[in-house]
This record gives structure tokens, sequence and C-alpha cells, in this order.
């Protein structure tokens, strides 16, 4: 009794939200201190509501909760299913909007619209809720195209800039193409399975043998759908081009956005894991456009010279990589990596305007330019330091490529990270060494606990793991990205030929994949 009760009251501040969409804008702005209270105390509750709920999670365990049925004889029904991985994503997603919401208040202060933002954060924040709680397909339908209105609403705030409108545009398209493919999953699902009920769902996918999924084309179908549903949602290539264009919008909206909103996609695939790998082919599918994704995305960051277009086109690479972790099954270090991407990409744009004194205090000084053969020795010294750091700390703790393979390859992409910023103490002198081994220690222990932890978590979940040995895929993903990575670092620093020239002016414009997509726009409206 008591856990249903505090799962009913955790889920009261998020349908309070969706609530001020009945608001009227007039009303909304002529009330502006009054409302922006009221947005941000609910905010507030709904974040100490989802902290509640995680905790009912940790002690009770999974809660599936049935409010009412929509439609009778028909599997519409308004229920929550918090488990593991909702409560820890409603926890994420709460807490960061109260913080949006927060700091919003000053950097909307004395705009016009001001009332009429606030109406629609709160209800873009309480639809986002509903959604990572939703415990069936319908409602999560529901929850995703409500979601999409009120962003679209958010970026389109400053209606009198062309660029925001277009934006706007071609992301409501592809939210709706992205919707279409989750209500056709839900209709097969239902005809081969008999309900919409996540629990019931994973418990009658639990019970097929491997003749019943490997004969069924429904099954094949639906996991086909929710890849596409979720590559739509989470801006693969070649679906991305939005994404950068909305920066017209008000910082805090591109922070909930980046932060928040665009994690629909890695987050419907972690949900239904064991719909979707039931799909092998599908799930090696949106493995490949994942790391296609992070390579493409990644490149063209590197030529951006505006730091919020740098940012969007870095979420792109990273929502990137988390699809090539679902497809490779690490679907705990995919949900590691929704955290931290979200909090890192959350405050990188709500201080997008401290970021270069920051990361001047970060490094010190620029790197001295040294031989190649310098550089690269010392190089590899500052990869064996750090592996040496990572293998010894992940040892000590019972990780290992054969138990936890995602794990791995996510720490060894931090590992990337680690040892290009050593390289670039070792190049400054060992003042900077120091404290760079100090804090490359720091952060591996963290994130090998954080892992522990969202795995502990993860694999607590009603129906999520199933086992997947792809140790030696994960060893050939990080083997490339550690190349591209070396070639990235020489051809910056002693690369100065024709053909990176021309590269650079391609990739500065995302290779005009965008342009591709405006023409076919003009002449489909023509």
């Amino acid at each position: 009794m008591m856990p249903t009760l505090l799962v009913t009251l955790s889920t009261i501040p998020c349908l309070l939200l969706l609530l001020l969409v009945f608001l009227p804008a007039s009303a909304a702005n002529s009330q502006v201190s009054r409302l922006v209270r009221l947005v941000t105390t609910i905010a507030g509750l709904n974040a100490v509501a989802a902290i509640g709920a995680f905790a009912v999670t940790l002690f009770y365990g999974a809660e599936h909760l049935v409010l009412f049925t929509v439609v009778q004889n028909l599997p519409v029904t308004v229920s929550f299913y918090v488990d593991g991985i909702s409560s820890l994503m409603l926890m994420l997603v709460a807490s960061v909007g109260w913080v949006i919401c927060r700091f919003s208040v000053r950097y909307l202060d004395g705009e016009s619209g001001q009332g009429n933002y606030f109406r629609w954060t709160g209800f873009t924040i309480g639809a986002v809720s509903v959604f990572v709680v939703a415990g069936n397909l319908a409602l999560m339908v529901v929850a995703l195209l409500l979601t999409s209105i009120g962003l679209h609403q958010l970026l389109v705030h400053y209606n009198d800039r062309p660029a925001a409108r277009r934006a706007a545009a071609i992301k409501f398209i592809f939210s709706r193409l992205g919707d279409v493919f989750l209500i056709a999953a839900g209709v097969l699902l239902f005809k081969e399975l008999g309900t919409l009920e996540l629990p019931q769902l994973f418990s009658a996918v639990g019970t097929l043998d491997e003749t019943a999924v490997a004969t069924s084309s429904r099954l094949a179908a639906t996991g086909w759908l929710l890849v596409l549903c979720a590559v739509f949602k989470s801006a693969q290539f070649p679906f991305h081009t939005w994404l950068p264009e909305t920066m017209e919008a008000p910082t805090p909206v591109s922070a909930l956005m980046h932060a928040g909103i665009i994690n629909a996609g890695g987050y419907l695939l972690i949900r239904t894991a064991p719909i979707v790998s039931l799909v092998p082919a599908a799930m090696w599918a949106v493995a490949g456009l994942g790391a296609f994704t992070a390579i493409f995305a990644a490149l063209v960051m590197l030529t951006q010279t505006s730091v919020k277009r740098s940012l969007a086109w870095s979420t792109i690479a990273q929502m990137g990589f988390m699809m090539l972790q679902c497809g490779l099954g690490a679907f705990s270090a995919a949900m590691l990596h929704i955290i931290a991407h979200s909090l890192y990409k959350a405050h990188a744009f709500l201080s997008s305007g401290s970021v270069m004194s920051e990361s001047y205090a970060m490094t010190g000084v620029p790197a001295k330019v040294r031989s190649a053969f310098v550089s690269v020795a010392l190089f590899c010294v500052a990869a064996a330091v750090t592996a040496a750091m990572f293998v010894g700390t992940a040892t000590s703790l019972g990780i290992s490529l054969q138990s936890k393979p995602g794990g791995f390859l996510l720490g060894f992409i931090l590992c990337l990270g680690l040892t290009r910023w050593q390289w670039q103490m070792l190049l400054n002198g060992p003042r900077f060494l120091l404290r760079g081994v100090a804090t490359s220690v720091v952060l591996i222990c963290a994130y090998l606990v954080s892992f522990s932890a969202v795995h502990s978590v993860v694999a607590g979940s009603s129906g999520l793991l199933l086992p997947v040995d792809n140790s030696w895929l994960m060893i050939a993903t990080a083997s490339v990205f550690a190349g591209l990575m070396l070639v990235e670092l020489l051809t910056r620093n002693y690369g100065r030929s024709a053909w990176m020239h021309r590269l650079y002016v391609h990739s500065s414009n995302g290779f005009y994949v965008d342009t591709v997509w405006i023409y076919a726009a003009k002449s489909f409206s023509s």
C-alpha cells in the first residue's frame, strides 16, 4: 500500500505541469510574477517527487500503477511504470528542468512574452516526465506528441527569426514521422502479444522461445519500427539538420532540449530493450548508423566557430555514440551516458558565455608545439599511464571486458579524453602533469563507481538485460575511435595540406546535408 501511495504522489507534479497548457497566453503574460513562482514551485516539487520515486524503487522494487482506462475494451490507459530505469530518468529530467526554470527567471526577466514562455516550459517538462514513467506504449506516444508541441512553441519563442521557424518546422516533421513509427510498433505489438502495458509486454517477451521469435514477422517489424522512431527522435544522420539551427531559441530552451528531450530516442531503446534485442539486424543497423553519426558530427563540431553550434554538433555526436552503445547491447553504459551527457550539456549551455575562460583555466596555457616524434612519444606515455590507471581501478571493482564490455567501451572513450589532456600537460611541463594525473585518477574512480551503481539499477529492472557478447566488436570500435583521435591530433598540429583546407571548408558547412533537405522541402512545397 505504501509504495503505491508514494508512486501516486510522485506523479502529481508532472500532471500539474501539463495543466498549464489550459492557461491562456494573455493571462500568463499579465500575471508573470505569479506564474513564474507557480511553475518554479511545481518544477521543484516534481524534482523532489522524482527523488522519492527513485527511493521507492530502491527499497520496494518496481510499481505499475494504472490510474484509469481511457477507452473501454481497448488497451488505452493512463498508467505509470516506476522502476529503476524510469525513476532514474525521471529524477534526471525533473532536476534539470527545475534548474532551467530557475535560470530562466533572470535570463528572460523583463521580456514581453515571459509568461507564455514559462507556461510552455512547465508544460514541456511535465510532458517529458510523463514520457519517462509511462506504463504503456499508448501513453508514451501521447507524451512524446505533447513534448514535441511544447518544444515547438519554445523554439519559436522569438517568432520573428526565420531560422528559428525553419528549424522548428523541420523538427516538427521529423518528430511526427517518429510518432508514426512508434504508433505502428504499438499496433503490431498489441496484435502479437495482446497488451501495450510494459510489464506485461516484458513478461510475454520473456516467455517466447527462439522459434516463435524467429518466425514472427510482427516482432521483427516492431523492432525495426522502434529503431526508426529512436533514430528520428535522437537526431541521427541524415535527420539531424534541424538541431544546429535551433540556436535561435533562448539559451534555457537549448539546455532543456539538449539535456533532456533529445535523449528520448536513446531512452526509448533502453526502455524497450527486451523487444528491440529480439531483432539482431535492427541492433546492428542502429549501431552502424550511430557510429557513423558520431564520427560525422564530431568532425563537423571541430570546425565550428560558434560555441552554441559546436555544442549542438557535440550533442549529435553524443547521441550517435549512445545509439552505438544501444546497438551493441550495452544498455547500462548507454544509461550512464545519458545521465552524464545531460548534466554536462545543461551546464555547458547555461554557462556558454564563460566556456572559453573555463577552458583556459583547465589547461593552463596552450600546449607547446614540438616535433612529431616527440609528440607521439609523449602521447604514448600519456596513454600508457591512463590505461594503467583505468585497468587497475576497474579490476579492483570487478569490472572486466568480458563481464561488462559496454562499461569498458565507455570507459575507454573517457580514457581517450584523459590521454589527450595528460598529453597536453606533458607538453607543458611536470607541474601541469601532476595536476593532470591526480584529476584523471579522480575522474576514473568516479566513472567506475557511477557505472557500477547505474548498472545495478538497470540490471534490477524487470526484463531488461539480455546476454549479449560483443566484446570483440567493442575492441574494434574502441580501436577506430583511438585511431581517429590520433589522426586528428597529428593533422591539427602538423597537417597543413590543401586537401585538409578543403575538408575544413566542407566540414564547417556540415557537408551540405541541410541544403539537401531545404531544397527537397522547397521542391515539395512548389
